[in-house]
């Protein structure tokens, strides 16, 4: 409600320019029925003497249903973030007379829109040495309720309904504050079931109905499902470098299968997975037939050719660089060969320098056409917790997801590998043949694999040597590992790590080899410990035998503060014991800490600060800080 005055002051400097813009303000008030933002002609005429000043803060007195940061997304007034009010860095946002009068409307309408038809907002401008310090003051009053809701299906349609499974669905629930948020994505919803089960031209039309009781409602959601849809003709457009058939080969479905939005969002998908396009686009023709969907893919193809270099120094690696060169179009067929080259010198061993290089083609859909391809030949020289190895193998990884969010995979590690304790005379060197058998599977439901907040990742691993390759050293090794997420809110989210492992020598062998054993410590399992520096160790403590019982379990709370920054706090446990009867749950090692997660255009990059909680007895340094590429859940 705009308070109008009797009459309007006339000034000889242009006072016609503010009046318009006043009447135009006015007018769209009145036009919006909801809208109810408060402030006078003089209030607006007062307000343009400021117009280009800095702003210093933008205060909500009187907000409870909402955060800050929800108000601010809809204004247009330039946004100073808190921290400007009390340090003086850089450069203050301006003041806009119009903005700040539109703004009021705007916040006015998004409280009409989320369920709070009665709200008031007045705007305030209070100067303050040079600088403003605006209020938008609000009155939000009583919500709007939900009384009930129920779905009506058009008349004659025979599309099922399941409206038990449906309704847990959905977003709004009896008794809560109606918003025109929920009410869009319970539509969205309703029409998404609708387009599962076939009827690709569905839709979802919402009325809210007035209730006797004050503040409450009811709401119908008309479902018109339209025909039973197959799909039709699919085309690829964009090719450039990528042959057609090797493009087709991603399609998860096939002409005239029922249309389900699911195989064509899987299908786009793996068309990014080649990562030779950058863009992939979905257009749906449901023009031409009515029970026939033609598919179009639009794809942008990317550079070829991929060449990533990084370094860094942190109290886990050192010094270290690397390099990596990738062809993404290998041959024309979207395979990907990649040659990566990785250095880094140690603390407190000079003369030490881990290095790596290494080879990786992967192929996708071979001629089974439902299996990866993954060949990856290696050499590395490696000083982990006292211990040099030396490896030279080649990998071959068999990959396929026959399940949605279920990926398996099984692969074979042949080679050689040298291991010396160092500082061990006693201990000699040990040359022995790698044939590493392995089969895992995963089952992924986290909404995003780079920056996931809720979902969780199930993962069992089982690995055996010597099954295709007769070798002396025979071992086996089972590992089950998972990851929870949960948001607390929009801001906030709780996540949760467990792995347990256990390995055992097989037939003749007396022993598990060196190299192949648990250890923990580091920025993906305990952090405040370099990295494989928690298991048993050799007698004086130099070097980490490792052992073959492992287990750990980790907790944080993610606050995202600002923008791509979010704050991290986390609390780690473990250990790794000889064997299972070494394992005590009174022997472990805790740590805890902070770190900051930055999302960048090439993921995510974390910093970790980890701290011991457990008294170190090998008198080695009890913090850490941990510099990673990805995020660890």
């Amino acid at each position: 409600m705009v308070k109008k005055t009797m009459q309007y002051p006339v000034r000889s400097f242009g006072a016609r320019a503010p009046l318009r813009r006043f009447a135009l303000f006015a007018l769209l008030l009145f036009l919006s029925s909801s809208a109810r933002a408060q402030f006078t002609l003089e209030e607006y005429e007062s307000w343009q003497r400021y117009t280009g000043w800095p702003i210093r803060v933008i205060e909500f007195p009187g907000i409870h249903a909402f955060a800050r940061a929800d108000l601010l997304t809809v204004m247009a007034t330039e946004k100073p973030t808190w921290l400007r009010r009390y340090v003086p860095i850089g450069s203050r946002t301006t003041f806009y007379a119009d903005d700040f009068a539109t703004d009021l409307i705007r916040v006015r309408n998004f409280y009409a829109r989320e369920g709070f038809p009665r709200a008031e907002v007045t705007g305030l401008v209070i100067p303050e040495e040079k600088q403003l310090r605006l209020l938008v003051r609000i009155s939000e009053g009583e919500p709007l309720l939900l009384r009930s809701w129920r779905m009506q299906l058009a008349e004659g349609s025979q599309a099922r309904v399941d409206s038990a499974r449906w309704s847990a669905k959905l977003p709004i629930k009896i008794g809560k504050r109606i918003s025109g948020t929920t009410l869009k994505m319970s539509a969205d919803t309703l029409r998404y079931e609708l387009q599962l089960n076939g009827h690709a031209k569905a839709r979802v039309q919402v009325d809210t109905l007035e209730s006797s009781t004050p503040f409450e409602a009811d709401v119908v959601f008309k479902l018109n499902p339209g025909p039973y849809c197959r799909i039709g003709r699919t085309a690829i457009a964009g090719l450039k470098q990528v042959r057609e058939p090797t493009a087709r080969r991603e399609l998860t479905y096939h002409e005239h299968d029922p249309y389900s939005p699911l195989v064509i969002e899987e299908t786009r998908k793996r068309l990014l997975r080649l990562e030779t396009f950058r863009l992939v686009r979905v257009e749906l023709d449901s023009v031409s037939r009515a029970d026939t969907i033609d598919v179009q893919y639009s794809t942008e193809e990317g550079n070829r050719y991929l060449i990533r270099t990084g370094g860094g120094y942190d109290t886990e690696d050192g010094a270290r660089a690397e390099a990596k060169l990738t062809d993404l179009n290998f041959f024309g067929r979207a395979r990907r060969f990649t040659t990566e080259v990785k250095a880094s010198r140690l603390f407190g061993a000079s003369d030490e320098v881990n290095r790596s290089i290494g080879f990786n083609l992967f192929w996708p859909h071979t001629p089974w056409n439902a299996t990866d391809i993954t060949l990856a030949p290696a050499w590395k020289y490696e000083f982990n917790g006292g211990a040099i190895t030396e490896t030279r193998s080649s990998t071959t990884i068999l990959s396929a997801a026959p399940l949605r969010k279920t990926a398996i995979s099984v692969s074979n590690e042949f080679g050689s590998q040298t291991v010396e304790l160092a500082g061990q005379d006693t201990i000699p060197s040990e040359t022995s043949t790698i044939s590493i058998e392995s089969f895992s599977i995963g089952w992924d439901t986290r909404d995003n694999p780079l920056v996931p907040r809720r979902g969780h990742f199930l993962s069992f691993s089982a690995s055996e040597s010597g099954a295709f390759w007769n070798i002396d050293n025979r071992w086996w090794r089972a590992v089950l590992g998972g990851r929870v997420l949960a948001p607390a809110n929009r801001f906030t989210t709780f996540a949760f790590r467990g792995e347990a492992g256990a390995m055992g020598p097989l037939h003749q062998s007396e022993e598990t080899p060196i190299n192949e054993r648990f250890r923990l410590g580091g920025a993906s399992d305990i952090r405040g410990w370099g990295n494989d520096m928690v298991g048993p160790r050799t007698t004086d403590g130099a070097a980490v035998l490792g052992g073959d019982v492992s287990m750990y379990a980790s907790a944080e709370v993610r606050r995202q503060i600002w923008g791509p920054v979010t704050f991290v706090l986390f609390a780690d446990a473990g250990n790794a014991w000889n064997d299972s009867k070494a394992v005590r749950l009174d022997d472990v090692y805790y740590a805890g800490g902070a770190g900051l997660q930055f999302l960048t255009p090439f993921g995510p990059v974390r910093t970790d600060f980890g701290y011991q909680l457990t008294e170190n007895p090998y008198g080695e340094r009890p913090w850490a800080i941990h510099l990673v590429l990805g995020s660890t859940f």
